[in-house]
């Protein structure tokens, strides 16, 4: 193995580096330092986790399942789909600002100006503030429901007796769980697979 390779710095290769993107990403202050790549590939892990309720809601107990207006919660679309849809709506577009800044690199990199470069910048900190905190704390909630549902009766009526209502009750939602989780499932695959084509791509 090179020396010189094996103990590269890669801050200070970033910054002698002719990206002024990379340049200018070592020395920004941001609460994510993690590569696009990385953080692409933890947002399909958390879109794999929005649709995990799927199979959750095919194993339902009877019991719980008499919760739903139709008792089908497959087909359903309960109070609680709303929080699941906004937790994928965020994670969609935050991931489709972090594939535009990484298609932007590809494509452009090494001719990127200074305020070109910080644009981009600020686009991927703004989807990775969104996708990596605020979609997870939403995916939690979610799952943790459905997973307390799993539980069985005892588990809602305690939930119930603490004052909560019914999150299988009927919403005026236009899409339902089945979709909802299926279209997650979709997303965290192809979410994935950029991740990797950027991990070759950009490094």
């Amino acid at each position: 193995m090179d020396t010189d390779k094996q103990f590269e710095d890669p801050i200070a290769a970033a910054l002698l580096s002719d990206s002024v993107y990379d340049s200018l990403r070592v020395r920004r202050r941001s609460l994510f330092k993690q590569s696009l790549s990385r953080k692409l590939a933890w947002q399909g892990l958390i879109l794999a986790a929005l649709a995990m309720v799927l199979p959750l809601a095919m194993v339902l107990p009877e019991s719980t399942r008499a919760l739903f207006p139709t008792g089908d919660p497959l087909s359903s679309t309960p109070k609680i789909l709303l929080l699941g849809a906004y937790a994928g709506g965020i994670e969609a577009i935050a991931a489709l600002g972090l594939i535009y800044v990484g298609v932007r690199r590809v494509r452009h990199d090494g001719s990127l100006t200074e305020r070109q470069a910080r644009r981009l910048l600020d686009i991927e900190d703004m989807a990775s503030l969104f996708s990596l905190v605020t979609g997870p704390f939403a995916v939690l909630a979610f799952d943790g429901v459905f997973l307390l549902a799993v539980s069985g009766n005892d588990a809602m009526e305690t939930f119930f007796s603490a004052g909560g209502d019914n999150p299988f009750a009927s919403a005026a939602i236009p899409v339902t769980l089945f979709e909802v989780t299926v279209a997650a499932g979709v997303l965290a695959v192809a979410v994935f697979a950029a991740s990797r084509l950027f991990e070759r791509r950009l490094h």
